[in-house]
Formats: C-alpha cells, sequence, structure tokens
C-alpha cells in the first residue's frame, strides 16, 4: 500500500466509489452541528474549513460544553506508547520479545466489523482498529462496541484520502473531523493515527504532533486489501511476522471474508508459537 501501484490507485477508486456511496447512504444521520450536517449532506469530498472545525465544540451531554483543555486531557490509555520521534511513524512495537500487534484498517464494517470482533473475542486478542471517519458517521455503534469491548481505535482520517499531497487546511480537517466522530460515537480521543496508504509526509506529521496523536504504520502487509487468497494471506503473515512486528489487516473498504478467514488460522497460530498482542 506504501507503493503506489496500479493496484492501489485501482483499490484508491474503489473505496472512492464505497465513499460516494455511504454519502448518499447517511443523509439521514443527524450530527450536532449545522457543520456536520451540511458536510454530510453536501456535495462529496466536502470538507469544513480550518475555523469551522476549530471553533465547534460539541456539547458532552445536557450541560456544559468540551473545552479546548478537556479536548486535550480527555484521551484514553494507551497501555505501550513509548517514546518516539515525532518526525517519523511507529513501524515496530517496543516491549517484551514476544509481543505483536494487530492492526485492523477501513472501517467500521457492518458486516465483517463484528465477524472479526468474534474472532478477537475467541481467542483473547486485543488490537487496533484504524478507523474511517465517515464510516464512524454511519455505524456509530460499531466504533462503540470496538471500544467497548477493549481494543483501541485510531484516526485513519475522514475519508480514506492519500494527504501527501494537501494543503495544511485539509489535513487538519481529516483528522480533526474523524477524532470528533470518533469521541462522539465512544467518549475517547484517539491517541494513534494512521495514514491512508501509509503515506506520510511533513505536514502530516505536524498535525499528528499537534494533536497528539502518535503516527503508526506498520511492518507486515499481508495486502489482504487486494484479496490474494487465504493462504496467500496466511502465508504472508506467518512468514514475515517477528516479534516487535505491527500486523496489517482490514476489515472495512470492500469485501473482506478472505481476511476473516485468515485471522481465523494465524491467529491460533501465532499463540501457539509463543506471540502474544499488545496494541500499539
Amino acid at each position: 500500500m506504501g507503493n503506489f501501484s496500479v493496484s492501489d490507485r485501482n483499490s484508491a477508486a474503489v473505496f472512492a466509489a464505497r465513499r460516494r456511496r455511504l454519502l448518499l447512504g447517511v443523509g439521514g444521520i443527524t450530527l450536532t452541528s449545522v457543520v456536520g450536517s451540511r458536510l454530510l449532506s453536501g456535495p462529496a469530498g466536502h470538507l469544513p474549513s480550518h475555523r469551522e472545525v476549530s471553533a465547534y465544540r460539541k456539547p458532552p451531554g445536557p450541560g456544559g460544553l468540551v473545552t479546548r483543555r478537556n479536548l486535550v486531557t480527555r484521551r484514553a490509555p494507551v497501555a505501550h506508547r513509548p517514546e518516539y520521534p515525532p518526525d517519523r511513524p511507529l513501524y515496530y512495537i517496543h516491549d517484551d520479545s514476544r509481543a505483536i500487534a494487530l492492526t485492523i484498517d477501513d472501517g467500521p464494517d457492518p458486516v465483517y466489523t463484528p465477524q472479526v470482533l468474534r474472532l478477537l473475542h475467541q481467542y483473547r486478542v486485543t488490537a487496533t482498529f484504524s478507523m474511517v471517519g465517515l464510516h464512524v458517521a454511519a455505524y456509530p455503534h460499531l466504533a462503540r462496541t470496538v471500544a467497548e469491548d477493549g481494543h483501541h481505535i485510531a484516526n485513519h482520517t475522514w475519508t480514506h484520502s492519500n494527504l501527501v499531497h494537501r494543503p495544511v487546511h485539509r489535513v487538519h480537517a481529516e483528522l480533526a473531523w474523524t477524532s470528533h466522530a470518533i469521541h462522539s460515537a465512544t467518549g475517547v480521543h484517539p491517541q494513534l493515527f494512521r495514514a491512508p496508504y501509509g503515506a506520510w509526509s511533513a505536514t502530516v506529521l505536524r498535525q499528528c504532533e499537534h494533536m497528539r496523536m502518535v503516527p503508526v504504520d506498520w511492518s507486515v502487509d499481508p495486502r489482504d486489501w487486494a484479496r490474494p487468497g487465504v493462504r496467500s494471506i496466511v502465508r504472508n503473515i506467518m512468514h514475515n511476522t517477528r516479534p516487535g512486528s505491527i500486523i496489517l489487516e482490514h476489515d472495512g473498504g470492500g469485501n473482506r471474508a478472505q481476511t476473516v478467514d485468515a485471522l481465523s488460522i494465524v491467529l491460533p497460530r501465532l499463540l501457539r508459537e509463543g506471540y502474544h498482542f499488545r496494541t500499539v
């Protein structure tokens, strides 16, 4: 995903088409601000301005507004947050010798996210879900279930866009609105950010630092998003996983039946080999 091949561009096109369908399907969803309503009902790709995002504060419930201070301090605990250089993303976790991390991207999805959650529960594995803001807005109950099951949620932009050549205000809006959607659904502000396609820039990294989110990449990519076959996904993960590896998988963005089937095989295998899972 980090190298922009024809397959990558095709995948991005599929995701864009899926996003357009999602925008049409969530017209009935009501957010608590005029800006949010205009965003979901307006043309595909519209994002609020920097001023709109900065000015908006969502009431947490009856009484009071979320202040700027609260937006900074009310965050989910991250069990394993190492010291990291803010100018580059995290590719490995730093823990004891047999720890690895599983990350699940592009959801939440009403078909595949529940299937992944059932597998994780079965094998008592905790993962990090990198969620797209539009999908969180469409399926807030799924985001809430992920958090309630003890998994961590990472910001994965509002539209799953490649942000490398985007202007500062667009990067800010993509990240800020996604964090807002995650907080609205779960009550938690994400502390992690994953760039779609593994595409990083100085602007994106500065925005992560500004929002106090750790930029997270991956070290094992079985390319499950391309649906290469269950055997290929399993073989890739088992061959490339090492202590400290961050494994990339997907529960959204398309048909993820192969991913679910592969996880049902690799999770018990990795556990039998003595690995144990940690969140990023």
